[in-house]
């Protein structure tokens, strides 16, 4: 259900697949071809619109005929283009279906595959904490009690920080789950320090919470662990929502850049920023304005070009709002205080810290919402 080699091998077998079926007929099988082929074109060269193309002959192939065995591949593997495509909280629920189809098909291993990107896309597309967290515990007591050891290292750093977020547990201080489900599996070792996979999911989750919690140094180091895998922009196949990555990557990247003085990893920013700009123009302008304005503000921040900045974090914010994704909405109504309160205008950033308090408690954030009331006094000591 991944794939972790060389992506300009990723082709070979879907290809011949396809071929295979129009050659000598279609079956159920071939919509996964068909599905995996389009992931190549959509995520790896970048021809979003044909691998769109190919996704959709894949389900249609799905619906003439119907396979309990494979139609859980052929909806799981088409939800990976179908999240740079269709809005990200309709097409992220595909995942959950072909978790069911799975279940119901005996593949319990490849249900938890589907389970894992349902629950890590529900947290970046600002779906309600609580039932985040509630779907997370549920699926990480399953792959415990299934011994899936790879899936539940790869699910728990945003477990992790989705309880920082919502105050239930201090467990982001802690290298185990043990206060929540009895038994202790730490970070560091075993699988975590041995997969590739495995450490970039847990520095994706450390640079996203050093940004989240003004923690710089926490984002630096991950930031730098991570680039010592692999590059912040470079395509994996084995992340379904990889832009999510990429996004917070830039975010992060240009905070500790302006927080250091750190001109290199502010160029890694605006790689970030540069990938997610291409992805409004060939995918989504529902799915990636808002990000992409929110990394142009950041990057002009950086330059010091503010009137520029302002703008760009207004559009971000309302880009967000439309869009629906009240966790970016919080977040750009957040970088937006500390942009005014850094530039001198402290009563001014009063006002985007109170929507940003706002927006995180609407999307169940409650412990973050509580640590930005310090900027409230701000305005009431000038």
């Amino acid at each position: 259900y991944t794939f972790t080699g060389d992506c300009n091998a990723m082709p070979i077998i879907p290809l011949k697949m396809v071929q295979t079926s129009l050659t000598y007929g279609m079956s159920p099988l071939s919509g996964v071809g068909f599905a995996l082929f389009g992931n190549y074109l959509a995520l790896v060269k970048g021809e979003v619109e044909e691998g769109y193309r190919y996704v959709k002959i894949a389900l249609s192939l799905m619906k003439r005929m119907p396979s309990i065995a494979h139609d859980s591949e052929i909806m799981y593997y088409s939800a990976h283009t179908r999240l740079r495509v269709e809005p990200i909280q309709s097409a992220n629920e595909h995942y959950i279906v072909a978790h069911r189809g799975a279940m119901a098909s005996g593949a319990v291993r490849f249900a938890f595959a589907c389970a894992l990107v349902y629950d890590n896309n529900s947290f970046w597309a600002g779906k309600k904490l609580g039932l985040v967290v509630n779907s997370m515990k549920e699926t990480m007591k399953q792959m415990i009690f299934y011994k899936n050891l790879v899936l539940l290292a790869l699910l728990r750093p945003i477990c992790r920080l989705s309880l920082r977020l919502t105050g239930q547990s201090d467990v982001h201080q802690r290298d185990d789950l043990t206060n929540i489900f009895g038994e202790t599996y730490k970070e560091g070792e075993g699988i975590s320090s041995k997969l590739p996979l495995v450490m970039l999911t847990e520095c994706f989750a450390k640079f996203s919470e050093g940004l989240i919690f003004r923690e710089v140094d926490k984002a630096r180091d991950s930031i730098q662990q991570y680039l010592s895998i692999q590059s912040l922009t470079a395509v994996n196949m084995s992340i379904s929502g990889d832009f999510f990555r990429i996004f917070y990557a830039g975010l992060a990247s240009f905070y500790v850049g302006r927080e250091l003085d750190d001109g290199v990893l502010i160029t890694r920013g605006t790689e970030c920023k540069d990938w997610i700009e291409k992805l409004v123009v060939s995918a989504s302008t529902w799915n990636f304005q808002n990000k992409a304005y929110l990394l142009q503000a950041e990057e002009q921040f950086c330059e010091r070009n503010f009137d520029v900045a302002e703008r760009l974090y207004d559009a971000a914010i309302l880009s967000a709002k439309t869009h629906k994704f009240v966790n970016e909405q919080a977040l750009a109504n957040e970088l937006a205080g500390h942009f005014y309160l850094d530039t001198g205008r402290k009563i001014k950033s009063v006002n985007y810290f109170m929507r940003a308090f706002e927006n995180y408690n609407e999307w169940g954030a409650v412990a973050k919402a509580a640590s930005l009331t310090k900027y409230f006094e701000i305005g009431d000591a000038i």
